[in-house]
C-alpha cells in the first residue's frame, strides 16, 4: 500500500507541484575548469528551492538535501558552465559566494536550463582552497 501512495504521488502530485506555488527542489552542476591543469570539474549541485537558502554541492556521493552547502577547488579554477534541470518555484537565481563574500551578479535560472543549446557564457574564477556557495534567491 505504501509503495502504491508513493506512485500517485510520483505520478500525479510532483508534475503539479509548481502550477501549486510549492517549491520544487532541482538538480544541476556547476562546470570548472582548473587554471593549472585544465582539468574539468563538473560538480552536481542540489538546491531546495527555498529564498536564502545555500544550495548542496556534491561531497562524493552526488548532490542532495544532506550534501555540504560549498565546495572548495583544488586549484584555481574558472566557473564555465552551469545548467540546471527546470526553474525553482519560489527562486529565480542563484547568487554566488566567494569565502562567504558575493562575487557580483547573478545566475538567473531561465538563463541556465540544461535544455538550452547555449547558455550564457561564464568566466568566473576562484583561487585553490576558497570556499565557493551559493544562495537562492527569489
Amino acid at each position: 500500500m505504501h509503495k502504491l501512495l508513493w506512485i500517485l504521488r510520483t505520478i500525479l502530485l510532483l508534475p503539479l507541484m509548481p502550477l501549486l506555488g510549492v517549491a520544487a527542489p532541482e538538480y544541476g552542476v556547476m562546470t570548472f575548469v582548473g587554471l593549472r591543469t585544465k582539468k574539468t570539474y563538473s560538480v552536481d549541485i542540489y538546491y531546495g528551492d527555498v529564498a536564502d537558502a545555500l544550495i548542496n554541492w556534491d561531497g562524493g556521493a552526488g548532490a542532495s538535501a544532506t550534501s555540504p552547502d560549498s565546495w572548495t577547488p583544488p586549484e584555481p579554477v574558472l566557473l564555465i558552465d552551469c545548467a540546471i534541470v527546470t526553474g525553482g518555484t519560489d527562486t529565480k537565481k542563484f547568487q554566488l559566494l566567494r569565502n562567504n563574500a558575493p562575487t557580483g551578479g547573478f545566475l538567473r535560472h531561465t538563463l541556465f536550463l540544461n535544455t538550452l543549446s547555449k547558455r550564457a557564457p561564464l568566466s568566473l574564477g576562484f583561487q585553490a582552497g576558497s570556499e565557493i556557495r551559493a544562495l537562492q534567491k527569489a
